[in-house]
């Protein structure tokens, strides 16, 4: 199978170099390693351009350097466009893969043929509050139901099962190229914290229950403190999206779901400010849930 690595980049170079140093070091290469730029400055494509010299990455490169791309979601849709592989593997610019991450996705993909996406395993998540798995699930039904949760942080094993889920992490995903045929990015309801549960559940809508979790495609999320939102800015983010989210599903959901959802992360946001000791967390939930409740929702 032909692999399009992707990585969405803006303002990290540093971060950017160790995730390509680890595609570099893959036992599995890429066939195409496709970075999407929105920096205002060369430094990230320089730096990266310098650090492959003549390996056999470097004449795999495909670099886009375009600051008028603005957001995640449009430089997916651009690195979706010009991509060329069978498979489309999502890459944050801040991971580090273990060695064997793209063969084991290839591997995925091969050995169950009726896949059309799936994603790897972060294993370096912080530990979780005590009892916070089972209250996430708790307050997460229906369309919000997410199996992610609780799978993430664990180190894995050798030839671990996959595990159906429709939701898929963004920065750690793959999918044929079948999928995007059929189903585009949202460009119009700027998803961010969402973006990736958005595309991956209208996925699952269109071709049904054939997307996974790969347990044995591993890496660390070294979360770069650049381009991140404060805690009440993160809030008020994740309350407008999930509200949008919403929005679009409106025809099929309970709207028992969405008031146990915000119930769910009203107690966050409170958790969250007597943890920082502010009320951001709390004053970004409300704003957030005014945002949502007011965002005209464009539908595809």
């Amino acid at each position: 199978m032909m692999i399009t690595a992707v990585i969405p980049t803006r303002n990290r170079p540093a971060d950017l170099r160790r995730a390509v140093a680890s595609i570099r070091n893959q036992r599995r290469l890429p066939d195409e390693l496709l970075i999407v730029d929105q920096s205002p400055d060369d430094a990230s494509r320089s730096a990266i351009e310098a650090d492959l010299g003549d390996s056999p990455l470097r004449a795999r490169l495909s670099y886009v350097h375009d600051s008028g791309i603005r957001g995640l979601v449009p430089a997916k849709a651009e690195a979706v466009r010009r991509a060329r592989g069978d498979l489309v593997c999502f890459l944050e610019d801040d991971v580090v893969l273990e060695s064997d991450y793209l063969l084991q996705i290839e591997r995925g993909f091969m050995d169950w043929p009726e896949m059309l996406g799936c994603c790897g395993l972060v294993t370096n998540l912080p530990p979780l509050p005590r009892g916070y798995v089972r209250m996430f699930h708790f307050f997460h039904r229906g369309i919000f139901r997410d199996p992610r949760v609780g799978v993430h942080g664990t180190s894995g094993g050798a030839d671990r099962p996959l595990i159906r889920s429709n939701c898929l992490s963004g920065g750690l995903s793959a999918y044929r190229r079948e999928v995007f045929d059929a189903v585009a990015f949202d460009l119009e309801n700027d998803f961010f914290m969402l973006e990736d549960i958005d595309f991956s559940t209208r996925a699952a809508l269109r071709f049904g229950d054939r997307f996974f979790i790969n347990p044995n495609a591993r890496l660390e999320h070294r979360m770069s403190p650049m381009n991140r939102a404060v805690l009440g800015m993160r809030q008020r983010r994740k309350l407008r999206e999930y509200l949008v989210f919403y929005k679009k599903r409106r025809g099929a959901s309970n709207p028992f779901t969405a008031l146990l959802l915000l119930a769910g992360l009203l107690l966050e946001a409170g958790y969250q400010s007597v943890l920082a000791r502010t009320p951001l967390p709390v004053g970004g939930y409300f704003l957030g849930l005014w945002d949502g409740l007011r965002w005209p929702v464009a539908r595809e």
